[in-house]
């Protein structure tokens, strides 16, 4: 289960090293706070959901929260390795966190979109709305990308909305 709570803050926080001290720091918590652990819960989504409140709680903390909820690509990219496009990357990282893991949540640990909203302190609703802002914004990406690639001139989507 380890590998899995590394990769949830690795996408969370973008950064390994910053990754494994948030992992390190909530996984302290976890501990000292144990007896907020229910039995008949599931193990990882209690870790999952711990974690992110730990993130969640720094990011109210510090001096300027939104910045420190930014990524840049170079950073991200070295999460994936060579496994990893520059596209898909790129999108991913310019992602807000709480999109990043609801992708992880429901498409890579394959917890329902009940389980997800339980883990990101949301309802069921709104983990089947961000998967729609994403695609939609995915393919607005791709769209955008392969017209570029055709030497269509692309507005951008101020201009374009402006437009309508």
């Amino acid at each position: 289960m380890l590998p899995r709570l590394k990769r949830f803050a690795d996408l969370l926080v973008g950064e390994r090293s910053a990754a494994t001290a948030l992992l390190s720091r909530a996984l302290n918590v976890m501990l000292a706070e144990q007896h907020r652990y229910q039995r008949r819960r599931a193990l990882d989504n209690f870790a999952f959901a711990e974690i992110y409140r730990q993130w969640l709680a720094e990011l109210r903390d510090g001096s300027d929260p939104t910045a420190q909820a930014k990524i840049d690509d170079a950073s991200f990219a070295e999460l994936f390795g060579d496994d990893g496009d520059a596209l898909t990357t790129s999108f991913l990282a310019n992602l807000p966190a709480q999109q990043r893991l609801t992708l992880l949540l429901v498409y890579v640990e394959k917890f329902d979109y009940a389980k997800a909203g339980r883990v990101l302190d949301v309802s069921a609703d709104m983990i089947a709305s961000r998967l729609i802002r994403i695609s939609v914004t995915l393919a607005h990406r791709l769209s955008a990308n392969g017209q570029q690639r055709a030497g269509i001139d692309v507005p951008d989507q101020q201009t374009a909305s402006e437009l309508s």
